[in-house]
């Protein structure tokens, strides 16, 4: 009997929507976040009409704005939010 071989799953290349960032010029220099904080980010992406409310973690910020990490669509972006955009988000103590 032959003796299966693991391999990898393959994924069919997707075309990721991109989201909209602010532009780091207009916000400065970034202070690190460290350890990133839980928080929820209203983000606009290209092609998709309005934000999208996701759950996000905070890795910089400046007074204007904050960098924040998303994998809404599987894949790790990272995005520059307007700061009246983000809001703070509490993770449950008992979730795994």
């Amino acid at each position: 009997m032959a003796e299966h071989q693991w391999s990898p799953p393959e994924h069919q290349d997707i075309t990721l929507h991109q989201p909209v960032s602010l532009d780091p010029k207009l916000a400065g220099p970034l202070a690190t976040i460290d350890p990133p904080q839980p928080v929820w980010a209203d983000i606009a992406f290209e092609q998709i009409p309005g934000k999208l409310h996701l759950k996000c973690f905070a890795v910089a910020s400046c007074e204007v704005a904050v960098l924040v990490q998303t994998s809404w669509q599987g894949r790790l972006q990272e995005v520059l939010v307007d700061r009246d955009y983000v809001f703070r988000r509490h993770l449950d103590r008992n979730a795994r």
